[in-house]
């Protein structure tokens, strides 16, 4: 026995086509003009780096209820280092589109990049 597609499956199968094209688009973000990462932690920028125009790597040490490293290099930053349980920060590995967030969950610590080159610099809403 053989189903005949019915008008609710061409709609699902629309969906899910339409949805393709809008992710492959919007995962595809301008890089061009200047890059700058915020380092936040505890909701407060607390530095600014401009990775478009740094000229040599940057090594920052942060402190807390665990301690690491952020390294950032022209065009990209990472958590080096931290003695935070589950080491997802560190997994994350190297950052450098606009828009992109790493993390530091249990000590609080964001890396965005942000910037002039990507539709998503505009903060809409933050969640704690």
């Amino acid at each position: 026995m053989r189903l005949k597609p019915k008008l609710g499956d061409f709609f699902i199968i629309l969906l899910i086509a339409a949805s393709a094209v809008f992710l492959t688009f919007s995962l595809r973000q301008a890089d061009t003009g200047e890059k700058i990462a915020l380092i936040i932690q505890d909701g407060v920028v607390v530095k600014q780096i401009r990775l478009d125009t740094l000229e040599h790597t940057e090594i920052l040490e942060y402190s807390g209820e665990y301690p690491g490293i952020i390294e950032a290099e022209k065009g990209r930053i990472r958590f080096k280092e931290a003695t935070c349980p589950d080491q997802v920060c560190v997994g994350t590995g190297w950052i450098s589109k606009n828009g992109q967030i790493a993390a530091c969950l249990p000590d609080r610590i964001l890396i965005r990049i942000t910037g002039t080159g990507s539709a998503e610099d505009d903060t809409d809403i933050w969640l704690h």
